[in-house]
C-alpha cells in the first residue's frame, strides 16, 4: 500500500538493540493489579478507604486529558495538507468498519452459549419509565464549546477540534500558531508522563478498593454473563485485535500485547478508557521506537487519531450490547435471530453517546423489562472495567493500523491471517459450547425467587398479635362511642386482612403472616400502644365482615375504586399502584403496548372482584372491542389456569402485586402498555359510621408515615424486595480465616 504522505520509502523496520533495565511500565501496572487483588481479598471491605488515592490519580489524569485532546486534535490535523487528510480518512473508514465487523460476529456467536433458563424479578418503577431518546446532535453538535468542555462532553469537543483543525489545513498562516501549539503540547506531555509514573499506584488503590468491597453474591448469579464477557475480552483483546495488527504490519504479536497491556491494565482498574488516552499513544510510540520506524508522520498521526476514535463506539463498548441478547435470555424470551440487525444497527448509532443512556432505550427496543437496566448497572462493576480494557487495545489496534497505513507499511501476511482467524473460531467455539453446557447444568433448578418471597420475615416484629377467626368484636361498640376510644379501652386492634394478596398480606413459609400492610399493622397498633388481632376476609365479604364489625380496620393492599367509596369508609391513599397486564413470558410482545393489544383477534382477561366495575379498569380495557374481561376470586385461578381463569389471556392488575405473584410463577411477566397513565389508590377501609374521631385519626396516621419514611421503607422491602436476602459481611481473609474483625 502506497502513501502520497510520504516523501521516502519506508526502509524495512529494525529491532533496536538496546535493551532496557528494570520493569517496564506494564509489568509494574500488572504486579501492582495482582497486589490490589490480593490486598481486597485479605483485608475485605477495610480496603474502602485506600479508594481516595485511586481517585486522586484518576483526577491528576483527567485534569491533562482534555487540554491533551483539544491541542494534538487541532495541532495534529491542521498540520495536515489536503490530500493527506484524504488519505488519512480513507484508511480510518476501512479500519474502522472492519473492527466493527469483527465485533459484531462475536455478539450474534455469544448468545449462543446460553440455555434455556427460570427467571422473575421483583417489581420496579424502571417498568413504568419512558425510554430514554439518544438525541445524537446533543451529543456531537457543540453548540456551546465551554459549556461542553464543562460538562465533560468528549465527542462535541472532538468535533469542534477536528473542524478547527480541518479549517486550519489550507491556512497560509498555520505555521505560527504551530508553534505556540509545540510549546503547550511540550508541557501538557511533560505532566502527562510524571503522572503516568504514578500508575502503579493509583492502580494498586483502585483494584485493592474494588476487590475488597465486590459482593461475589451478586457476581454469581450473573455468572454466564461474566464468563463469557470475559471470553470475549480475552480472545479480542488478546489474540484478534494484536493479531490483526500482527497480520497487516511487520510488528510482532508479542511485542504488541507486551507494549499495550499497561494502557489495558491502566482502564481496567480506573473504569475509564479516557484517562489512559496518554498511555495509548506513548504506548505506539515505544512500538514504533521498537522497530524503528522511518516515517516521522507515523508518531503525529498516531497522536491524533487515538482522540479522534475515542468518541466512536469501540470494540470493548460496543461488546457491551450482548447485555441485551443476556437480559432477554435471563427473563425467559431469548431474542431470535431477526432482531439482530436492529440491535445492532440502533446499537451502534445510540452508542456514539453515553451507554448509560443508550442501554435503557435499546431494552425498550427490544421489548425488555427497563428494570434489567438495574443489573446492567450491576454488571459494569466487573464487564464495565473489562470493556474499557478492551477499549483500550481497540483505540491502541486503530491508531496503529491507520499510522502504519499512512506510512506505507501496511502488508497483508495471509499465514498470520489464518492462524488468527482458525485459532479465534476454535476457542469460541470450545468456549460457547462449554459454557452453554456448564450454564445449563448449575442453573437446573437455580431460580430460587420464590423461595426468598416465601421466606422473607416481617422488618420489625415490634407488637405481639394473634389470628382469630371471622367473627363481631367481642366488645360492642357503645351508643356514641369512638373506634378509637374501644380500641385503646381494650388494647387491642382488630385488622382485616386478605391471605392470599401478594405482597401485601400472605402466609410465609414459616406459616406466620407477612407482608408490606401487615407491617404497616404493626406500626399502627405500635403508634396506638395496642396489640393486634388479625381477621381473615375474602373480597367478596369485606363490606359485611365492616358493617357487622369483625374488624376495625382491613389492611391488605386494597383498592380504593369508586365502587367501594359508596359502599363503605376509607381512608387517604398510602401509595398508588400502576395498572398493568400480567402475561406468559412469551405473549409478552402482544400485550407489550396498547396498539399490539388493538391487533389481537380476540383477547381474554382476567380482572380480580376488588377491581371488577372500576372506572379506570374499563377506560384502560373496554376501548378494545376484541378484549373479554372475567371477573376471578382468586389471583390463583389466572396463574394455574384453574376455574374461571382456565384459558385466560392476561391478568389485569396493579404492576407491584403482580411482579411478586411471578416470583412464584416465573414463567409469566407483566408488561405496563399504559405506562403510568392508569394508577389506582391503595386504601385502609374502616369501620364506624360518623366516626369523626377515626377518620381523622386514620388519615393523619397515613400522612406522618408517608412522611417519616415508613411508608417508603416498607414499599422498598416488600415490593422492591431490597433487602429481602439477607447478605453476610463481605468474606475477607482477615475476617473468615484468621477472625482479627467481627
Amino acid at each position: 500500500m502506497t502513501d502520497a504522505t510520504q516523501a521516502q520509502p519506508t526502509e524495512k523496520p529494525i529491532i533496536l538493540q538496546t535493551e532496557k533495565r528494570g520493569l517496564s511500565m506494564g509489568q509494574q501496572v500488572v504486579i501492582a493489579l495482582l497486589l490490589g487483588v490480593m490486598a481486597g481479598v485479605f483485608f475485605g471491605e477495610m480496603t474502602k478507604g485506600i479508594k481516595v488515592i485511586g481517585d486522586i490519580y484518576i483526577g491528576l489524569l483527567q485534569m491533562m486529558v482534555l487540554p491533551y485532546i483539544i491541542i494534538s486534535l487541532i495541532g495534529g490535523i491542521g498540520k495536515l495538507t489536503l490530500e493527506q487528510a484524504k488519505q488519512l480518512a480513507k484508511y480510518a473508514v476501512v479500519v474502522l468498519l472492519m473492527m466493527w465487523a469483527v465485533v459484531g460476529t462475536v455478539l450474534v456467536l455469544l448468545p449462543l452459549a446460553l440455555p434455556d433458563l427460570t427467571s422473575a424479578s421483583f417489581y420496579s418503577s424502571s417498568l413504568v419509565e419512558p425510554a430514554k431518546q439518544v438525541k445524537l446532535i446533543n451529543i456531537f453538535i457543540p453548540k456551546n464549546f465551554f459549556a461542553s468542555l464543562s460538562n465533560n462532553q468528549i465527542p462535541a469537543v472532538v468535533v469542534f477540534c477536528i473542524a478547527l483543525g480541518i479549517a486550519l489545513i489550507t491556512s497560509k498562516a498555520k505555521q505560527e500558531v504551530f508553534k505556540l501549539f509545540d510549546v503547550l503540547a511540550e508541557a501538557v506531555m511533560r505532566v502527562i508522563k510524571f503522572v503516568v509514573k504514578l500508575t502503579p499506584i493509583g492502580v494498586f488503590a483502585m483494584t485493592a478498593s474494588a476487590a475488597g468491597t465486590m459482593d461475589f453474591a451478586d457476581l454469581g448469579r450473573l455468572q454466564g454473563y461474566f464468563i463469557l464477557y470475559t471470553v470475549a475480552v480475552l480472545i479480542l483483546g488478546f489474540w484478534v485485535l494484536p493479531g490483526l495488527i500482527a497480520s497487516l504490519t511487520p510488528f510482532k504479536y508479542k511485542d504488541v500485547v507486551s507494549i499495550a497491556w499497561s494502557a489495558m491494565v491502566l482502564s481496567f482498574a480506573a473504569a475509564k478508557v479516557l484517562v489512559a488516552l496518554p498511555l495509548i499513544i506513548e504506548s505506539i510510540k515505544e512500538l514504533f521506537e521498537k522497530y524503528e520506524v522511518k516515517d516521522p508522520n507515523a508518531v503525529t498521526v498516531a497522536e491524533m487519531l487515538v482522540p479522534i476514535s475515542y468518541p466512536f463506539p469501540n470494540t470493548g463498548k460496543l461488546l457491551s450490547l450482548f447485555f441485551i441478547p443476556f437480559a432477554a435470555w435471563f427473563i425467559g424470551s431469548p431474542l431470535t435471530f431477526g432482531d439482530y440487525p436492529a440491535l445492532l444497527t440502533s446499537g451502534l448509532l445510540s452508542y456514539f453517546g453515553n451507554v448509560a443512556v443508550a442501554m435503557p432505550f435499546l431494552l425498550d427496543l427490544m421489548r425488555l423489562p427497563a428494570d434489567m437496566f438495574q443489573i446492567f448497572l450491576l454488571t459494569g462493576v466487573y464487564c464495565g472495567r473489562m470493556s474499557d480494557a478492551l477499549g483500550a487495545m481497540d483505540m491502541f489496534t486503530f491508531a496503529a493500523l491507520v499510522a502504519s497505513a499512512s506510512s506505507g507499511m501496511m502488508r497483508i501476511q495471509w499465514r498470520r491471517v489464518v492462524m488468527i482467524l482458525a485459532g479465534a473460531v476454535v476457542v469460541f467455539l470450545l468456549a460457547i459450547g462449554g459454557t452453554r453446557a456448564y450454564l445449563g447444568y448449575v442453573s437446573e433448578g437455580a431460580y430460587d425467587k420464590d423461595e426468598v418471597l416465601s421466606s422473607m420475615q416481617l422488618m420489625e416484629d415490634i407488637v405481639p398479635s394473634t389470628i382469630v377467626e371471622p367473627g363481631p368484636n367481642p366488645v360492642a361498640l357503645k351508643p356514641g362511642q369512638s373506634n378509637i376510644d374501644r380500641i385503646k379501652g381494650r388494647g387491642v386492634i382488630r385488622v382485616g386482612y386478605d391471605p392470599d394478596r401478594l405482597p401485601f398480606s400472605y402466609t410465609n413459609i414459616a406459616g406466620k403472616l407477612v407482608g408490606f400492610d401487615i407491617d404497616m399493622a404493626q406500626r399502627l397498633a405500635q403508634d396506638m400502644g395496642v396489640t393486634i388481632e388479625f381477621v381473615p376476609f375474602a373480597f367478596n365479604s369485606l363490606t359485611q365482615q365492616l358493617d357487622k364489625d369483625h374488624f376495625d380496620v382491613a389492611m391488605s393492599g386494597i383498592y380504593g375504586t369508586v365502587e367501594q367509596s359508596g359502599n363503605i369508609r376509607l381512608s387517604d391513599p398510602y401509595m398508588f399502584a400502576v395498572m398493568g397486564l400480567v402475561v406468559a413470558d412469551h405473549r409478552d410482545v402482544d400485550f407489550a403496548t396498547p396498539g399490539a393489544i388493538a391487533k389481537l383477534d380476540q383477547a381474554r382477561i382476567g380482572i380480580h372482584r376488588s377491581l371488577a366495575g372500576e372506572g379506570l379498569a374499563n377506560s384502560a380495557l373496554s376501548a378494545y372491542p376484541n378484549v373479554e374481561l372475567v371477573v376471578l376470586d382468586s389471583y390463583r385461578d389466572f396463574f394455574e389456569q384453574s376455574g374461571a381463569g382456565e384459558g385466560l389471556d392476561a391478568l389485569y392488575t396493579g404492576a407491584e402485586g403482580g411482579s411478586a405473584w411471578t416470583l412464584l410463577y416465573p414463567s409469566f411477566q407483566v408488561v405496563t402498555p399504559w405506562s403510568d397513565d392508569y394508577s389506582i389508590p391503595l386504601v385502609y377501609p374502616y369501620s364506624g359510621d360518623n366516626d369523626n374521631a377515626m377518620d381523622e385519626f386514620i388519615d393523619h396516621w397515613v400522612l406522618l408515615k408517608q412522611h417519616d419514611g415508613t411508608t417508603d421503607k416498607a414499599y422498598e422491602y416488600w415490593v422492591l424486595g431490597k433487602g429481602s436476602e439477607k447478605r453476610a459481611p463481605r468474606w475477607s481473609v482477615v475476617r473468615n480465616v484468621f477472625g482479627w474483625v467481627d
